[in-house]
């Protein structure tokens, strides 16, 4: 990965990274971290458990990532006290980088726990209100009126915090979005048309709200992986080599690593996974049958199809939207699910859904 463009993705969320050696040496390419935890070290490769003394103990759980014998071990909700109190995750990646056989990297979770404690204590002293209530049963009515004020405050407050929450998911969102759109223009707008094809499929099929928008944010997010695919194969004319197309594969299972950490109200990241899975296992990147795959997914995977066909590539003039729905019909019951298939057919047939002026409504 181009090094200036990792870095802007890592300050984009909240990440700080650096190298270790087999020596569980802690290398620095920058001050990032140092600045973040507010630590000014004296040389510039410093052992781990130096600079992070929460590691001590857990070396040899390091050592099996560092060795590749584990992809990933992780120490969550560090707490650091500076100037304000920070509050972090800790990752150690096996991850070759630089010619280093592993890399940690520090997620800034301060906000999201300073939330969580807030949301926390007003539950706390909304139960507590409640003991009270029963304890001065004689002045019922009284407590009552107080109970009412009290908690119509912490109602308001607790909205409040609920919309810090939808605002700090649709700053993910848009961030993850954008940061693609930044690499390649051409698969941010991809993304937009499918999560809109895919919500009206859903919608249509009598899917419940909640369902149907977590399918749309699924798509916004489907294609977040080929952020690690060279440009160069993305937009490339003609039939691809094999060795292309199996790096092209390899982008749900990237977009999945990218989205599980994030906690959306919705399995987003399984979503992800499997949008390129078939119902007769010819998909990947796991070749999954029938139920083994989400049922969300086979609503993108249709979305996907449709609107890669139906629309203009850089590199090709589509075959236009007939050949697209011939294709989705010739497959029925084989690669994609049949009421999915019917339900995306019944929307242009009956004319219930066009493209439109399509923006990016997490703004």
């Amino acid at each position: 990965m181009n090094n200036s463009f990792a870095l802007s993705l890592f300050n984009r969320f909240g990440l700080y990274y650096g190298m270790i050696d087999s020596e569980l040496v802690l290398h620095f390419e920058n001050d990032s971290i140092c600045d973040f935890l507010s630590v000014k070290p004296s040389l510039r490769d410093v052992y781990l458990t130096d600079f992070f003394n929460e590691a001590i103990g857990l070396e040899p759980e390091i050592m099996r990532v560092i060795k590749g014998e584990k992809k990933e071990f992780s120490i969550r909700r560090i707490n650091r006290s500076s100037e304000f109190d920070i509050f972090f995750n800790l990752y150690f990646l096996s991850h070759s980088y630089r010619g280093f056989p592993a890399i940690v990297v520090i997620r800034n979770v301060t906000n999201e726990t300073l939330f969580y404690h807030s949301l926390q204590q007003s539950r706390n002293e909304i139960q507590l209100l409640q003991h009270e209530l029963i304890d001065k049963n004689r002045d019922l009515d009284m407590i009552n009126r107080e109970l009412e004020e009290k908690v119509a405050i912490r109602t308001k407050q607790f909205n409040e915090s609920s919309d810090l929450a939808k605002r700090l998911f649709l700053q993910t969102v848009n961030s993850l979005t954008y940061a693609l759109e930044l690499r390649d223009p051409y698969t941010s707008g991809h993304q937009q048309r499918v999560a809109k094809l895919a919500s009206a499929i859903a919608a249509n099929m009598g899917l419940d709200e909640h369902t149907v928008e977590g399918i749309r944010v699924a798509g916004l997010l489907h294609d977040i992986g080929k952020i690690y695919v060279p440009s160069e194969f993305l937009t490339k004319p003609g039939e691809l080599p094999e060795e292309e197309l199996n790096v092209i594969r390899t982008h749900p299972r990237r977009g999945f690593d990218i989205l599980r950490d994030i906690e959306f109200p919705w399995p987003v990241a399984s979503i992800v996974l499997q949008h390129h899975e078939k119902i007769d296992g010819s998909g990947y990147p796991f070749a999954l049958e029938g139920d083994e795959i989400r049922l969300e997914a086979k609503i993108l995977c249709v979305a996907d199809v449709v609107e890669a066909m139906g629309t203009n590539r850089p590199y090709r003039i589509s075959p236009g939207l007939d050949s697209a729905l011939e294709e989705i019909k010739k497959y029925r019951g084989v690669k994609y699910e049949p009421g999915v298939v019917d339900s995306c057919i019944e929307l242009f047939i009956g004319k219930k859904f066009n493209w439109g002026d399509l923006i990016l409504q997490f703004q």
